[in-house]
């Protein structure tokens, strides 16, 4: 048998359309106008391979439709130079006219569409064969009437299934209006890798100090996951006009400078708190089921079907009321150890995803609402016969040991093994730095400039994150580059380097340092430490560099932790620059 192929369900970043969501259900639905338009229009134009054409056809003209998910989601580009010159493989694909020339569209559109689909509980996903059909929901929304009440009563009770949601509206309910930054920082798993979230101050001071073609790309690239999944539910429910969207004038303060601009918002309306008090239940009418996927318990995680299965778990045995002693002698019976300070994150987690978890006097848990859909995948490998990661040992190792510093930044740790999420590492660094700790400065990154530059008094330092999963031996190229952003730092001269980066420098520093931030190092890196200090030795400059180091995102945390606990004084730290690898004990 066949390994079968690992989905996604219960995080959406991309359809927001109400009318393809519907098309994509009524696939399911046997001469449903979208079905029959399919067998006998759309496919026989649209997929050029005469096998696979007759395979759909015959697929979607049973009374029963249950369809491989691969069917309905298609290929990727195969042969084809690009995603946009791709053909159409793929039901779904059919379905769904392209916003451009094609009368199709790509094969991520069409997954999109599914997991919004199976998310919302419209369509069944078989994690034991890999297929899809229509639910008796799904057959509801697909005979509703477009724009009608009912269709708008079976989209709203859907949502309100859908735990993110009440997170959405329950923050705007409790805080007023919020942005998309605002709302991701306190949505989804703490400190994991798939829940990253921009800091806010960072962006509005990237965004002030920008112009021109950078100004327009931090507007469009610039966010974090759990940023978008903020942003596309807010969307959602602008449309059931739950929320309104609006202007906010923002002020945000980094260091000692202060900016101002305006963001898009989201406030709650009086319809959207009718809603979340409906799902929340009351005299009147009972609590709306919560629906959980086994898949939104972890995205992009390392070791992501082992914490899948523990959160499961958790959430099954809080049906009643449990203290931290009976979770950990309960997960101790299934072959795991997991420490309570594990636990206590899990909980929060749990509630950030938009769980209700009730904290009672004596410290036990208990979850306040019914789950529907959550099921452990027969496939699965069980907790007790994984074999965890190094870096999820090393995760669970440092988390007991931040008695202080926030959790969340035990996302540095999957971020430094991630080249794709580089430019998360580097803004998630800056943030440690400068928010959680007491630093000044600012993110960089781009051509001809640092990653980030941070102060405490007259001592600043030029940092460059490096995110390698087998480590970082900084090679000559990259001790080169470091050369030059400390000899522009020395020299100061608009006239080598436009963008003048070190203006971001508190104006009272004078000694500066410089640190490469990686998973781990490897190789000669110490020789090129030296090498950099050496050649960038400068007596009668405008500024001297001192020395510079190396650090390990684990001895970043635990520097962090001594920072923040009082047992290190930020004006002590400088002196482990000693050109040399800083290694932090707790």
């Amino acid at each position: 048998m066949s390994k079968i192929p690992e989905r996604t369900f219960g995080w959406i970043q991309n359809p927001s359309n109400f009318s393809n969501l519907k098309k994509t259900v009524a696939v399911f639905l046997y001469d449903s106008p979208v079905n029959l338009r399919l067998r006998t229009d759309l496919l026989p134009r649209l997929i050029q391979d005469e096998t696979v054409r007759n395979t759909f056809i015959s697929e979607l003209s049973r009374s029963e439709i249950v369809i491989p998910y691969e069917h309905l989601k298609g290929k990727g580009k195969g042969s084809a130079p690009s995603r946009k010159e791709a053909l159409c493989s793929g039901i779904v694909q059919a379905v769904i006219h392209s916003q451009g020339e094609k009368e199709y569209t790509d094969d991520w559109t069409a997954d999109g569409f599914l997991r919004w689909g199976v998310s919302l509980g419209f369509i069944e996903y078989n994690h034991e064969n890999d297929c899809c059909q229509i639910t008796e929901s799904g057959k509801e929304f697909v005979l509703s009437e477009e724009d009608s009440e009912r269709e708008k009563e079976l989209l709203g009770n859907a949502f309100l299934s859908y735990p993110p949601v009440i997170r959405i509206l329950s923050l705007l309910d409790k805080n007023g209006d919020q942005t998309k930054f605002e709302l991701g920082a306190q949505l989804g798993f703490i400190g994991e890798a798939g829940f990253t979230s921009i800091p806010q101050n960072l962006y509005v001071a990237a965004l002030c100090q920008a112009e021109g073609k950078e100004r327009t790309d931090i507007q469009s690239k610039v966010e974090g996951s759990s940023d978008k999944y903020a942003r596309m539910i807010a969307k959602w429910l602008a449309k059931m006009g739950w929320i309104v969207s609006k202007d906010k004038i923002v002020t945000e303060s980094l260091g000692n400078k202060t900016f101002q601009t305006r963001l898009q918002a989201y406030e709650i309306t009086l319809e959207g708190r009718r809603n979340l008090k409906h799902a929340q239940g009351n005299s009147s009418s009972a609590r709306i089921p919560r629906r959980v996927f086994y898949e939104m318990l972890a995205t992009k995680a390392t070791d992501k079907n082992y914490l899948r299965q523990r959160r499961a778990y958790l959430i099954q045995y809080l049906a009643k009321r449990r203290s931290c002693e009976e979770i950990q002698k309960f997960f101790q019976k299934k072959g795991i150890s997991v420490q309570p300070v594990a636990i206590r994150d899990e909980i929060e987690s749990l509630e950030r995803i938009g769980l209700n978890i009730r904290n009672f006097h004596d410290n036990t848990y208990m979850v306040m609402d019914e789950i529907v859909g959550l099921s452990i995948p027969k496939t699965a490998k069980t907790m007790e016969n994984t074999k965890l990661s190094d870096l999820t040992t090393l995760k669970e190792n440092v988390r007991e040991k931040l008695t202080h510093l926030n959790h969340k930044y035990l996302l540095l740790l999957d971020l430094a093994q991630d080249k794709d999420s580089s430019r998360d590492f580097e803004i998630q660094t800056a943030d440690l730095l400068t928010n959680e700790l007491q630093f000044s400065g600012t993110v960089l990154g781009g051509p001809r400039r640092p990653d980030s530059v941070v102060s405490y008094g007259e001592n600043g330092i030029i940092i460059d994150n490096k995110a390698y999963k087998e480590g970082f031996s900084i090679p000559i190229h990259q001790a080169d580059e470091m050369i030059r952003y400390i000899n522009d730092n020395n020299k100061r001269d608009p006239e080598l380097n436009p963008n003048r980066w070190w203006e971001h420098f508190d104006s009272q520093v004078v000694n500066f340092y410089y640190l490469f931030v990686s998973s781990f190092f490897t190789g000669n890196f110490k020789r090129q430490l030296e090498y950099i200090t050496r050649q960038t030795e400068q007596k009668n400059g405008f500024v001297h560099t001192i020395g510079g180091g190396a650090v390990a995102v684990v001895n970043l945390l635990y520097l962090a932790e001594n920072l923040k606990s009082g047992k290190m004084q930020y004006k002590d730290c400088f002196s482990l620059f000693q050109n040399d690898e800083i290694v932090i004990s707790l």
